[in-house]
């Protein structure tokens, strides 16, 4: 069909686009020499003591050292010194606390100057005029280095930040391959309980339920959940750790893909049957106890306190969790340890997990305000510091993660513009070759080097998980244990990714209709889970979705895909 063959070339060409690395060294001379003389023409042209006004969504895992704090950091600083200006953060919250402060901030009318907005939010904002438009500062003032990173696909992604022709904010890319659901799990715990990882729905079951029952740490106290799920049920934008999309793969279901169906029309995954078995079977892990029941108003924030605290040993996440809850647990409790697995299936088919081209978030600014070039202007400076090829070790160490605490700095870094999947792809081959004696370390990108350091220490000094945690959180993520080394390169190569094919603002009635009918959808799938709702109920919710205007999004996601990707035909 035509359609397939669209499909096709459109996962091939972001997988391709995932393996730009920018650590490059084709061309990497002139690109850093370009990027370098626009830095300085930036510092330059800067605007002394300006100050402006900006909300920052935080990951709620940052950490700082003595008395600094989100307005006085080693990056505010840094924009202090480089280009004259001062960011004042009139919201930095995390998880539901920063939604809640964002919604209100619209409400009232009460912007800052600069912006950290969700798709919808950006969308909303940039359709009303309430969005500056950046489109000249973008040409004038971005260097080399972040045009390359933010086009790495070839514009796509950046062009969803456009209204008629013009450029309203620059997008957080995302890369599909890293964005699936692997299965974090605790291998302590199965070594203290005898047990295997599961390779099927029937086998995941069963470990949770001794992880449930069993006392899997030892302790003697019935204090720890079979597997951990969070309350954002229906979400695109990798509500990790305590993801769905993974126990939904193993039904063929998702719950906010949109993919083609054997008539070569794009469907929404979410109302189709294998969901509904998905559901049926998430109600009796319920009933069965083995699941909170107060996973319903637990966010990630919360859930990941839970993991860090020892509560729950099993999961479905994204790649990045040796970085975040994970860490916390071994640093909380040495003797823990944790490993990534395929997602199972509950058929005889291996499961496909589901990617998306996953933009979570747009930087933006106020139309008042008197400098969007400072937009661009401070996201260069990530580049220079974290992404260019000059970077030094010490510049790494200060700008990004410290060796010696573990403190990542970069968290609180304005328009973090990280190719971070690019970024993998090529560190996770750098790292193996050099450790594998194929290449020196002289010739890999300065970051990956810092990686390999600290993963070579790691290994020499006998594994200590209790004695160096970061060596631990590298060798997991990024090392031969590393998530990218034992799963993903995997589920690439033996084709077993799924992707969906819609991404960017919303579609006409997306904007009017699609808020009410996800809260719709999840109000149905966390009913029948917990049981006040019949499974049967599902049909009906399908029935309403498709009315409430789920045919109308259906007719402008295909018009949507068919008008992007017709050239491709």
């Amino acid at each position: 069909m035509e359609n397939k063959k669209v499909t096709a070339l459109f996962l091939t060409a972001a997988m391709a686009a995932s393996l730009m690395a920018c650590g490059s060294s084709q061309g990497g001379e002139t690109a850093q020499n370009q990027t370098a003389q626009s830095a300085q023409e930036s510092s330059q042209e800067k605007n002394e003591n300006v100050e402006l006004t900006y909300m920052h969504k935080l990951n709620g895992t940052e950490k700082y050292v003595g008395d600094d704090d989100i307005n006085n950091n080693v990056w505010s600083r840094c924009y202090q010194d480089e280009l004259g200006i001062t960011l004042k953060y009139t919201i930095a919250a995390a998880g539901d606390d920063y939604t809640q402060k964002l919604t209100m901030a619209i409400a009232s009318n009460d912007l800052p100057d600069l912006m950290d907005l969700p798709p919808e939010e950006f969308s909303e904002l940039a359709n009303a005029g309430m969005l500056a438009d950046i489109t000249d500062a973008y040409d004038t003032y971005a260097s080399d280095l972040l045009k390359e990173t933010i086009e790495v696909d070839g514009g796509i992604q950046l062009a969803s930040a456009k209204v008629d022709g013009k450029l309203y904010g620059l997008p957080q890319l995302s890369a599909a391959d890293g964005t699936c659901d692997l299965l974090w799990i605790r291998t302590d715990w199965l070594e203290n309980l005898g047990l295997e990882a599961p390779t099927t729905m029937d086998e995941l079951i069963e470990v949770a339920r001794a992880f449930r029952y069993d006392d899997p740490d030892g302790n003697g106290q019935d204090d720890t959940w079979g597997i951990g799920f969070q309350k954002d049920i229906v979400k695109d934008d990798g509500a990790s750790p305590g993801s769905y999309e993974g126990f939904f793969a193993a039904y063929g279901a998702y719950s906010k893909a949109w993919l083609e169906d054997e008539s070569g029309q794009i469907a929404y995954s979410g109302i189709n049957s294998g969901m509904k078995e998905a559901l049926i079977q998430l109600n009796q892990m319920y009933k069965d106890g083995l699941i909170d029941p107060e996973f319903g108003v637990k966010d990630t924030v919360k859930l990941g306190e839970d993991i860090a605290a020892g509560k729950v040993g099993m999961f479905f996440g994204l790649e990045g969790m040796p970085w975040g809850a994970c860490k916390s647990n071994i640093e909380n409790d040495p003797e823990a340890d944790w490993q990534c697995y395929p997602i199972v299936s509950a058929g005889a088919e291996p499961a496909k997990p589901v990617t998306y081209v996953r933009i979570s978030r747009y930087y933006a600014a106020n139309a008042k305000c008197e400098h969007p070039e400072a937009l661009v202007k401070i996201a260069n400076v990530f580049q220079d510091k974290i992404n260019s090829l000059e970077a030094s070790e010490e510049t790494l160490n200060t700008f990004g993660v410290d060796p010696s605490t573990g403190i990542n700095f970069a968290e609180y870094a304005a328009f973090a513009m990280d190719p971070a999947i690019q970024k993998c792809n090529t560190y996770y081959k750098e790292i193996k070759d050099t450790l594998n004696g194929d290449s020196k370390i002289e010739e890999i990108h300065p970051e990956a080097a810092r990686y390999y350091k600290v993963i070579k220490n790691f290994i020499d000094s006998g594994m200590d998980k209790g004695a160096d945690s970061l060596g631990w959180n590298y060798y997991k993520f990024i090392g031969p244990e590393g998530s990218w080394n034992t799963i993903i390169n995997d589920y690439k190569a033996n084709g077993r990714l799924v992707q969906s094919v819609f991404f960017g603002a919303p579609t006409p009635t997306m904007s009017t209709n699609l808020s009410s009918m996800d809260k719709m959808q999840a109000e149905t799938y966390v009913n029948i889970i917990m049981g006040t709702q019949s499974p049967d109920t599902f049909d009906d919710f399908v029935k309403s979705w498709k009315e409430l205007g789920g045919d109308q999004i259906t007719a402008e996601v295909n018009d949507w895909y068919n008008t992007t990707f017709g050239e491709l035909k």
